[in-house]
């Protein structure tokens, strides 16, 4: 069985980070609505690529809110999705780091996988940004070939990624596994969490431990993996799992000057889009046609559903249309945070 999964963890009043793509107050109605609209389109499109596959929203909310008008949690429903209430066991402490606070859900999310799955089971958990463009059968093989897939993200050794750089990451490592690194290690991803049952069992068990390690080295104020990817990277590194190996289905796709465009037409092959600067522009004018049952989105064939996804996002480039629209919505979003 292929279970999807993603998730959202509402941050309340008071337990705020920072999240530079979105920017804004986490704890914010404005703010959560934008992942909402998100996790219904990721679903969505797992939905029209993979209908068969077991979908799961993981969340620490109790009721779906409306979005925009809509009934979301109807939407859900409708497609299938279980809704998951899971707390929030890997929150960090106060000033363990200042942004990606709440990305560490994600481990209990491994938990919650390693739980449930059948030992030749795949469990795909990615972030709500996330779009299925193509069905998940090879991906689903390569799962079982190697029992976890990695997103090695190429920084170079020196390359700063939220507060550690790769040459950092190996030398925590060294200390951690009480050995010399042999060689700089890849900085993985942590958009996409994919392996068998038995391998997230491996993951999870892993997990508290070092988890609980880099409590200690918060207290005493000593180098930490400061969120979850660079935690991901240890345990796959400790494991033995290879590095890379989701790279042939997935990429973080830079849309955007602002972050360095990286978008390409080798993007539009790919199976799955993660799309940072998407949030707030193509995926928030893409959610009313996902929930319009008539709509495009639904009724088009494949092969020009794809590529009308790619024009609404960038995908492998950003028509000049998208770019009027994108700074139309830029410019209303910061009257609206005045």
């Amino acid at each position: 069985m292929l279970t999807v999964a993603t998730w959202l963890y509402a941050e309340r009043p008071g337990e705020e980070s920072v999240y530079p793509q979105v920017g804004g107050r986490s704890s914010s109605t404005w703010f959560q609505a934008v992942y909402w609209r998100c996790v219904a389109i990721g679903f969505a499109s797992a939905a029209r690529v993979a209908p068969a596959s077991r979908r799961v929203l993981f969340t620490n909310v109790d009721a779906v809110p409306d979005v925009d008008g809509h009934d979301l949690g109807a939407f859900l429903d409708g497609l299938g999705v279980e809704r998951v209430v899971r707390p929030f066991t890997y929150a960090p402490p106060p000033g363990y780091y200042g942004s990606w606070r709440n990305q560490f859900y994600v481990l209990d999310l491994v938990d919650a996988l390693a739980e449930t799955l059948a030992d030749d089971d795949v469990g795909v958990l990615l972030d709500s940004d996330v779009v299925w463009t193509q069905p998940p059968d090879a991906l689903a093989e390569a799962v079982r070939q190697h029992g976890a897939l990695t997103f090695d993200v190429g920084l170079g050794p020196d390359e700063w990624q939220n507060g550690l750089t790769p040459r950092e990451m190996g030398a925590l490592y060294a200390e951690l596994d009480g050995q010399p690194m042999d060689a700089v290690p890849p900085y993985l991803g942590g958009e996409i969490v994919a392996a068998t049952g038995a391998t997230m069992r491996r993951l999870a068990a892993a997990a508290g431990p070092v988890w609980d390690e880099m409590l200690r080295r918060h207290a005493r104020d000593r180098p930490r993996f400061n969120e979850e990817a660079h935690l991901l990277s240890y345990l796959y590194h400790r494991l033995g799992i290879p590095s890379g190996t989701a790279n042939a289905f997935l990429d973080r796709i830079y849309t955007s000057l602002k972050d360095g465009k990286t978008v390409a037409p080798r993007h539009a092959a790919l199976m799955l889009w993660h799309l940072p600067n998407e949030k707030r522009y193509g995926l928030r004018r893409l959610f009313p046609d996902v929930l319009d049952p008539r709509s495009w989105f639904w009724t088009d064939e494949p092969a020009r559903w794809r590529r009308r996804l790619g024009r609404t996002l960038g995908v492998p480039r950003r028509t000049a249309a998208k770019a009027v629209l994108d700074v139309g919505a830029a410019v209303r979003d910061k009257l609206r945070s005045r």
